[in-house]
């Protein structure tokens, strides 16, 4: 081939189309995106669409828009990502999330979800009439033992009569939460895998099953801290810890009802070597 021959002029218009090409769709008309779907956005995004969609929860109480919402984004386990966004900002101190709304939303679908023995409190929060309290938002988790009224059996097509136990009052207040959680056991933990000492809560319901978004509030001589369990759903749904400084004695309490534990302190703890260091404590919460 000789090159004396080639077509020179074809292959400059060919550079300057194509040059020219990239400065229109790139600088002077670049491509807007318009009513975008949710599931395209950035990560950033994302999570502020889920915190809206919580704060909307918390407000409405409407669980099936909740999930409706939340299916938009095409998460693989929408629940998931709400744990890990709690999460995140929780570490992080991102005071522009609303981690009790995550934390409400969060209980609520892990109830929808399938399990048979936590009820989902969208329906409490629909039908209760509110209560004036200084913290509000604050997510709670129906037991088992939340009282009902005993509805018609519907396998039988003769009348059923009411059965032999006095049916509640309806009530129309505040309704029962059910049994308060009691103390099951505490527990020193001496552990040179742990770098702090912690103030480690597991919560569980009657039916010994992990409970998320139950609120744990410390309380110290000069301040108090509000926390939530689910948030490390790698250690269990129903755990939650607290950093412990060593010269503070604390007390803690789970706000439905229950005892406040007092005298909590990080434990002096040696290692294999004579070192001291301090030590953690666990302690294991259940409805009776």
């Amino acid at each position: 081939m000789k090159f004396d021959r080639v077509p020179w002029h074809l292959l400059i218009g060919l550079i300057l189309g194509l040059g020219l090409g990239l400065l229109i769709s790139w600088i002077i008309a670049p491509v807007e995106y318009v009513d975008t779907p949710p599931a395209l956005l950035r990560s950033d995004f994302k999570d502020q669409y889920r915190a809206m969609i919580a704060s909307a929860y918390l407000s409405t109480g409407d669980l099936a828009r909740a999930q409706m919402r939340l299916a938009l984004l095409e998460d693989p386990d929408p629940v998931e990502a709400l744990t890990v966004q709690a999460q995140r900002a929780l570490a992080e101190g991102d005071s522009t999330i609303s981690l009790p709304a995550l934390a409400k939303l969060t209980a609520d679908l892990q109830g929808e979800r399938g399990s048979d023995l936590i009820t989902p409190t969208s329906t409490r929060f629909l039908t209760q009439t509110p209560v004036p309290r200084t913290r509000t938002g604050t997510p709670s988790i129906l037991s088992t033992q939340t009282t009902s009224t005993p509805a018609p059996a519907t396998s039988t097509l003769t009348p059923v009569p009411v059965n032999s136990r006095t049916p509640k009052p309806t009530i129309t207040t505040a309704p029962t939460l059910g049994a308060p959680y009691i103390l099951e056991s505490r527990d020193e933990i001496c552990s040179t895998n742990i770098s702090e000492g912690l103030l480690m809560v597991y919560v569980s319901n009657a039916a010994k099953k992990t409970v998320p978004g139950v609120e744990i509030i410390v309380a110290w001589s000069d301040g108090e801290e509000h926390f939530f369990t689910g948030f490390k759903p790698e250690l269990g749904h129903g755990y939650a810890d607290f950093s412990m400084d060593p010269n503070t004695v604390y007390s803690l309490r789970l706000p439905d009802g229950g005892i406040s534990i007092s005298n909590l302190s990080a434990p002096p703890c040696q290692d294999s070597s004579g070192g001291h260091y301090w030590g953690s404590l666990r302690l294991r919460f259940q409805q009776p």
